[in-house]
């Protein structure tokens, strides 16, 4: 019996209505039309975004998997809360994963089984982002930088971890550049300055670098975050059917 050659192309996978939806949630989140501790009603998000509620629910579920969404008894769905401590908490544990990450990063490409070439990709989609003034851009090409650093140190767990985090790190860094502009040009900088380390196989300097880079998000704080009792009046743009 002859066996099936399938040495087929790959195709490239489309995303989700449920990604597109949890996409267009986040996004309004970093463009602050979503405040934090909103309620999210499933029947407001269909109508804002012309989906049904399957969708939705989905969407829901995954955000309050990765913390982004709570369960919150007799009120629902609501968006996480985002306080000085709450903030603390998570670049704190943030910046733990990724001290080790750099490290580990440095020392496998040091011996040959990781190369830096998706850091350099990242950087330069953030150096579009720049260009772009676009602060969601922005966010996605940091989160997508730090990502590349912790698939480069090929520790599963580590990165399985950090993932679960990913989505509270790009809301919050979405909403730091968003009313940082000028920051941009300067956030760009830190990283060209820790890819160059990496790649310098500075292990200590680098290790040293991330923390400052991670926690400024801290000193930068969350203004004009006060919570709001529904999403109306912060309707998401729609991902599309």
């Amino acid at each position: 019996m002859t066996e099936p050659d399938l040495s087929l192309a790959p195709l490239e996978r489309s995303p989700t209505l449920t990604e597109k939806v949890t996409d267009a949630i986040v996004q309004a989140v970093m463009e602050r039309r979503i405040p934090f501790g909103s309620r999210l009603v499933e029947a407001e998000l269909s109508r804002a975004l012309n989906v049904s509620r399957v969708p939705i629910r989905e969407a829901l579920r995954l955000l309050e998997s990765q913390g982004v969404v709570v369960n919150t008894p007799y009120k629902g769905m609501c968006l996480m809360t985002v306080d000085e401590r709450k903030l603390d908490e998570i670049l704190s544990v943030r910046t733990l994963l990724e001290e080790r990450a750099v490290r580990l990063a440095i020392a496998r490409r040091a011996s040959g089984e990781a190369s830096s070439d998706e850091l350099r990709a990242a950087l330069a989609r953030m150096r579009e982002a720049v260009e772009a003034g676009s602060s969601a851009q922005m966010a996605a090409s940091d989160v997508g930088f730090h990502r590349a650093l912790l698939r480069m140190a090929g520790n599963e767990t580590l990165r399985a971890m950090w993932e679960i985090m990913a989505r509270q790190f790009q809301m919050i860094v979405g909403i730091a550049w968003h009313s940082l502009d000028t920051e941009r040009e300067r956030n760009y900088g830190d990283h060209e300055r820790l890819l160059s380390m990496i790649e310098a196989g500075q292990e200590a300097e680098a290790a040293r670098e991330i923390v400052p880079h991670i926690m400024e998000g801290v000193a930068v704080g969350l203004r004009d975050v006060a919570p709001a009792p529904s999403v109306a009046r912060f309707v998401p743009r729609a991902p599309g059917r």
